[in-house]
């Protein structure tokens, strides 16, 4: 593989630093959970498969959920009735304010349990954000979900990124766009990429500032987790 062109070098700036990596991640990820407390019904994905975004990647079992909506739409019901009532019936003074003003609060709090209801109800699928695959999967279809416990990890495999720890004085010269290239060790291949971001926030004790990269060459086959040594030249000036 053709490698960088490159600039007339003072110094190579990788001399000073020798051990230099990066390593490959996924620009999107995502743990994904569940704090409903329900049987999970449907897991479509296993580990490495790919989904499209919107794909349904978990179902929970929501039957007690849907019955406790229906209940609650039915007092929400009855509660508008009493209040159109006493409405009607405040025009011919048969009621006081007070009678109307509280059978308009019944009926906006059993609205609002309705929209709660609602709200949990639209948790009991969980859709994918983004293209991906499924990183990581620790649940089973049958089991009931845990707050504390992620159901998977979900990546997407065609958005990556590098990531390094670079030496904070190569601020003075690094900026975004520059060059540079990376020896993945897992595919003994080395790859074209470029400076994407520089991280404004500098370690105090190792002196590393975080660096983003991005491929220029094809990233075929390349999978988040991969790394190995990355090389950058130091231009004059």
């Amino acid at each position: 593989m053709a490698m960088l062109a490159a600039h007339p070098l003072s110094a190579s700036a990788q001399d000073d630093a020798p051990s230099l990596r990066g390593i490959v991640k996924a620009v999107n990820e995502a743990t994904i959970s569940s704090d409903l407390g329900f049987r999970i019904v449907e897991l479509p994905f296993r580990e490495g498969q790919s989904f499209k975004k919107d794909d349904t990647l978990a179902v929970f079992d929501c039957d007690g959920l849907r019955a406790e909506l229906r209940s609650s739409e039915a007092r929400q019901a009855a509660e508008q009735l009493t209040y159109d009532n006493n409405l009607r019936l405040a025009k011919l003074n048969a009621v006081g304010r007070f009678e109307v003003q509280l059978s308009k609060a019944k009926t906006d709090q059993a609205a609002a349990e309705v929209d709660t209801f609602r709200i949990k109800i639209k948790q009991c699928e969980i859709k994918a954000p983004f293209d991906g695959r499924v990183a990581a999967k620790t649940a089973n279809v049958a089991e009931l979900t845990d707050r504390t416990k992620p159901l998977m990890q979900i990546v997407s495999d065609d958005a990556l990124e590098i990531e390094m720890l670079l030496p904070a004085n190569w601020m003075r010269w690094l900026k975004p766009g520059d060059k540079f290239t990376m020896s993945l060790e897992e595919k003994a291949e080395t790859l074209n990429a470029e400076v994407a971001a520089i991280a404004p926030v500098v370690d105090p004790v190792s002196q590393t500032i975080k660096v983003i990269g991005r491929f220029t060459d094809p990233a075929s086959g390349i999978l988040p987790g991969m790394s190995g040594p990355v090389r950058f030249t130091q231009p004059n000036g």
